[in-house]
């Protein structure tokens, strides 16, 4: 998950506000997790918006490259906090929405 920025560790203040920051955050994605039709959404979301598992090249165009990469990031990026802070949920979106065969 995405972090808040301490700028004074000392000042106890800004240490609480980025812990309460990222419990807020962790608890939206288990909330988005917690139902099908949420884990439908990061899942068409990761594979089918920001392509996680295709390639990003578009030959010649490094512009398009680039931008391909950059949604791909996204999508590793959320995939990765579903797998390792909700892998029971990860793995359920896996089994309701993936097809082996696409």
């Amino acid at each position: 998950m995405s972090r808040n920025v301490v700028y004074d560790s000392s000042d106890e203040g800004q240490v609480r506000a980025a812990e309460k920051g990222e419990a807020d955050r962790d608890k939206d994605l288990q909330w988005i997790l917690s139902s099908p039709r949420g884990r439908r959404w990061i899942y068409e979301l990761c594979y089918g918006k920001c392509h996680i598992e295709r390639a990003s090249f578009c030959g010649p165009d490094t512009h398009g490259t680039s931008f391909n990469e950059g949604g791909r990031a996204i999508g590793s990026a959320l995939m990765d906090d579903v797998r390792t802070a909700y892998f029971g949920a990860f793995m359920k979106m896996m089994e309701e929405n993936h097809d082996p065969i696409n």
